[in-house]
This record gives structure tokens, C-alpha cells and sequence, in this order.
């Protein structure tokens, strides 16, 4: 084949802000084959066009590379997004317990009796609700008494009706499962409806699930939304093989439309880590669209559940310490084991007893088994509490933190009633964590309670100002190019993929964001507002405003 004397497609007459160790700011950019070919100014770049060179003139608009989100439930939640019952508050009215009701009854009206109502809330909702509670079983029996119902508020609370309890057969004498709690009544010992972690997983085994069709519309449909906010690239967590099935799928189909990297989860999952080691998989196995990131487990519960595992309680719950959901001995196996065979890990620790557990499980594989670059992760450390011993020991070790400000940026203000000042003080030391030479990617923790966004996510590092009005801790602002590259280079160093991605340079892959604006001349709690006009994944412009 007669390689190509001319470019696919060329932008001019912008800025085009390489993000590169040099720091270089383009006018113009050339790509071939889905790589840059050529950078520089818009003139000479121009010359390069051949009679089929797409030419688009940005108009004065910034061009930055592709943004990547390190921490994602897409193929989860994408279907969820479309196909459930919103009582979302935080897009929804949805303000009061009579409110997700109301919304209840009228999908229940039309749906046959015995039907399942399936609905979301957001995280942390109660603490907003003007009950200040989530509804119970009780409500829900109120409201829909002909029909079983599930509603979850975030990953980590499920509530279901009388109905849907009976279901799954839970009743007063249902023990608490390992790792889950089922909330009951004082008084009485009768479950209120409330489950956490994996009790959660009681009632999904007889909820009903999406069919394999729509978790393949749920897919596309997310990854389309993630195009619209120039997200190219998502490290997405998955607990079977129905999606990873349907990724290959839609690869093959041309479907899929931004490039991904799965985290098997291989605890509380279909998928286990003996099955993956055996199969001889490793990071990376793969192309430059669809490959393996590592394998993902969750030693404790979700903040938003109050059920992260902390030293000390909760200061709103002083009996509750969160929820462990891996003991140390089964951690320090799974860990060593996927460790020694080159599946890198990423440990889900949210509470400081978790991260406590997440080192120690490490320490323990990196010194049976020595490695440099095994680019092992805390998934949600530098949320908090992130000591100067643990910072110490994160570096030591060359473990990558992957916080998420989206979380302070939503719910902050709850998490501070249940946490206290005291454990708050330092939330989100990112310009600490960065001085002291931690290794730093953004993660969402999205889609389905809110969506994917870097650029939300990056205001909220360089203004520190939260969706609830207030300055989050504002001596920890980082810088606009710290905070992009959380979304960019580091990003790409934590998928294995720095040397073709997170960079706008010639040789790379030419995974670009268009926007309106340019995020490094405005206020920084305006970076979140950028419209983004055009994203391009490979040299294609997928997503086009």
C-alpha cells in the first residue's frame, strides 16, 4: 500500500496547545492515519493539504489533547442513564421524599401490576432532601403498593419495597452479608428497606437486568456523551463479561467511538482473578482502541454510603466505622498473585483504615516480587487524609493515586456533616500531593449520578469552588496545566500509554479537543462552562457541537 503524501485532515488558525514537556503552542496541526504528522504555523502546515485534506479552520479556538477520565462505571451505568426512573436532585426536582414518590407512582401507573419500578437517586440525596432521609420501605409500600421496587442513591445504598424484599427473601432473620449491612428498624429488627454494599446484591440478583442489546445502547450512548465534553479516552470498571463482550462488539461494528481500558473488577464480580492469570492475560493485552488496564477489587464501602472504613466513626454515626468488604490475608493474595503475573491492580480505598490496607498489601507483593513499573493504583486516594507516612509510602513504592474531585465538587458539603472538620481539613490535597512527588490521575466515578467531565473536574481543582457554593480547602488549588494534566499526560502514564497519547505532538495519536475557549486565559471556575465545539478521536471527528 502507497503510504500518503498528504494529510487527512488539518487544523489552522488556532491555538494549539501541545501540553508537551516543552510546552509548545501551535497554530496549526496535520494528521494522517490517525497520527500528527506535522505542528507548527498555520501557513506552512497549510501547504502540506492535498485535493482530499479535510482543512478546518478553528477560528481563533484551542485545541487541546484529548482528554482521558482514569476512573469510570460507563458500561454499568450508560443503560442506566437511559432506562431508569430519574430521581436524581441533582437534575431532576426531586427535592423532598414526596417527590420521588410521585415520580415512582407515575411509572408505576403505567406498567402492569407486579411489574418491577427500577429507579436512581443521587448520592448522598438524604442529606439534601428536605426530610433529610431517604424514603423506606414504609414510603415506598405507601406509593406503589402493587408493584416491587428498587431504588439506588449512588453505588453503595439500594432501598426496595415490601415487595421487592420478599423477593429476594430478606426478613428480619437475614443475617448481614460479609462486606454489606441491612439497615433495620430499632425497635422492631424489621429491615427498613435500606441495604448497603453487598447486601445491595441480595435484591440485584432478582431485580431485573438490561438485556444485552440495551447494555450495548447503554455503551454508545455514554461514550457519545463523554465526546460531547472532549473525553477520548476512559478507564472503564466492569464486573462480567457481558460488556467486555459487548466493547469487542462494537469495535467490530464501528460503534465504538472513543478508545477504552477495562478494569475487571475480580472480587464481588463474575470475572476472577484465577480465570484472567490462567487465560494468560496481562496490562496492555490489546489495541489502541479497546485492551486491558489491570483488574480493579474495593476494599471497603462507598463515602456516600457512609460505609468507607475509617479509624475512627463517623461523626454523625458514632457506632458506624464503615464497612471492610476484603479481609487482609484475601487483599494480599489477590494483589501478590495478579501482581507477580503482570495484571497491574487498582485498589478501590476510600477510608484510612482502607488505605492503610491497600500499602501494606502492596509493600508486601513489591517485596516478594520487585518491579519498577508496575504502575499499581489506590483508586480514590488523595481524597483525603493522605498523611505525610502515606504520601512517603506511596511514593516509595511508585503507586499512582487516582482521586476524585468530583465527589467534593457534588456532595462535599454531606461528606463533611458525616466526616467532620477535623478529618476535612486536608480534603483533596492535590497541589500537597503534587509537591511531594505523588503521581496524580483524575477519575470521575461516573456516569449514572453524574456525567463524565474533565472540565468540570479541572475547575473545581484550579477554584476549588463546589457545585454547593463553597470554596473546598482553597490553599490546595493547583495550577490549570497540573489540573489538565491529571486528564492528559499523567493520565496516559497511568493507562501505559504516554508514548502515543496525552500529548499533542508529531508521531502521536491525533486524540484532540476543540474548545470555544481557551482554559488557560479565563477564571478558573469558568473552565467547567467551556462549550466544547469538536471532538476528534484518531483523525475522525466523532463529536461535532
Amino acid at each position: 500500500m502507497q503510504e500518503k503524501l498528504y494529510p487527512d485532515l488539518i487544523l489552522y488558525n488556532g491555538t494549539i496547545r501541545s501540553l508537551s514537556p516543552s510546552g509548545a503552542i501551535h497554530n496549526a496541526i496535520a494528521c494522517t492515519g490517525g497520527r500528527i504528522v506535522a505542528a507548527g504555523k498555520s501557513d506552512e502546515t497549510r501547504r502540506l493539504a492535498g485535493p482530499d485534506t479535510q482543512s478546518i479552520d478553528l477560528r481563533d479556538r484551542t485545541a487541546v489533547p484529548g482528554l482521558t477520565d482514569a476512573h469510570v462505571h460507563l458500561a454499568e451505568k450508560g443503560t442506566a442513564e437511559m432506562e431508569l426512573v430519574d430521581c436524581r436532585d441533582f437534575y431532576t426536582d426531586a427535592h423532598a421524599v414526596a417527590e420521588i414518590l410521585e415520580r415512582l407512582q407515575r411509572e408505576a401507573a403505567a406498567l402492569p401490576k407486579g411489574t418491577w419500578v427500577v429507579a436512581h437517586g443521587s448520592p448522598m440525596q438524604d442529606f439534601r432532601l428536605k426530610d433529610k432521609r431517604f424514603p423506606d420501605k414504609k414510603d415506598l409500600d405507601r406509593a406503589v403498593p402493587d408493584h416491587p421496587v428498587s431504588i439506588s442513591f449512588g453505588a453503595h445504598v439500594t432501598v426496595g419495597n415490601s415487595k421487592a424484599l420478599a423477593l429476594a427473601g430478606i426478613t428480619r432473620d437475614t443475617a448481614d452479608p460479609a462486606g454489606g449491612a441491612i439497615r433495620r428498624d430499632p425497635q422492631s429488627g424489621e429491615p427498613t428497606g435500606e441495604l448497603h454494599e453487598r447486601a445491595q446484591l441480595i435484591l440485584k440478583k432478582v431485580a431485573p437486568e438490561f438485556n444485552y442489546l440495551q447494555l450495548k445502547e447503554g455503551i454508545v450512548f455514554a461514550l457519545n456523551q463523554c465526546l460531547e465534553r472532549g473525553v477520548t479516552t476512559v478507564h472503564d470498571i466492569v464486573r462480567s463479561g457481558e460488556p467486555v463482550r459487548a466493547y469487542q462488539e462494537l469495535k467490530r461494528e464501528g460503534k465504538l467511538r472513543a478508545r477504552v481500558s477495562l478494569l475487571p473488577r475480580v472480587i464481588e464480580s463474575q470475572i476472577g482473578s484465577k480465570s484472567l492469570i490462567e487465560l494468560g492475560l496481562i496490562t496492555g493485552f490489546g489495541d489502541e482502541w479497546l485492551r486491558i488496564g489491570g483488574v480493579k477489587m474495593s476494599i471497603d464501602g462507598g463515602i456516600t454510603g457512609k460505609n468507607a472504613c475509617f479509624y475512627e466513626p463517623y461523626d454523625d454515626d458514632p457506632h458506624n466505622h464503615g464497612i471492610i468488604r476484603i479481609q487482609q490475608d484475601e487483599l494480599d493474595e489477590t494483589i501478590l498473585n495478579c501482581h507477580k503475573a503482570g495484571l497491574r491492580c487498582c485498589v478501590h480505598a476510600i477510608g484510612d483504615r482502607a488505605f492503610d490496607m491497600a500499602l501494606d498489601a502492596y509493600e508486601n507483593a513489591l517485596s516478594k516480587s520487585p518491579g519498577k513499573n508496575h504502575r499499581h493504583r489506590i483508586e480514590h486516594m488523595g481524597n483525603w487524609l493522605s498523611t505525610p507516612e502515606r504520601i512517603q509510602r506511596l511514593v516509595r513504592m511508585g503507586i499512582i493515586a487516582i482521586p476524585n474531585i468530583s465527589l467534593g465538587y457534588f456532595v462535599g458539603d454531606a461528606i463533611l456533616d458525616c466526616l467532620g472538620e477535623k478529618r476535612m481539613a486536608k480534603s483533596f490535597p492535590f497541589k500537597t500531593l503534587l509537591k511531594n512527588g505523588v503521581i496524580m490521575a483524575g477519575g470521575s466515578d461516573a456516569p449514572g449520578y453524574y456525567p463524565v467531565d474533565p472540565l468540570r473536574d479541572i475547575s473545581a481543582c484550579v477554584s476549588r469552588k463546589m457545585r454547593w457554593g463553597d470554596l473546598l480547602v482553597p490553599e490546595e488549588r493547583i495550577s490549570v496545566e497540573q489540573a489538565f494534566a491529571m486528564h492528559t499526560t499523567t493520565a496516559a502514564y497511568a493507562g501505559f500509554e504516554e508514548e502515543y497519547k496525552g500529548t499533542l505532538e508529531v508521531g502521536k495519536l491525533a486524540d484532540i479537543a476543540v474548545l470555544a475557549e481557551d482554559p488557560f486565559e479565563i477564571p478558573g471556575e469558568r473552565i467547567k462552562d467551556i462549550k466544547v465545539e469538536m471532538t476528534i478521536v484518531g483523525g475522525e471527528i466523532k463529536y461535532e457541537a
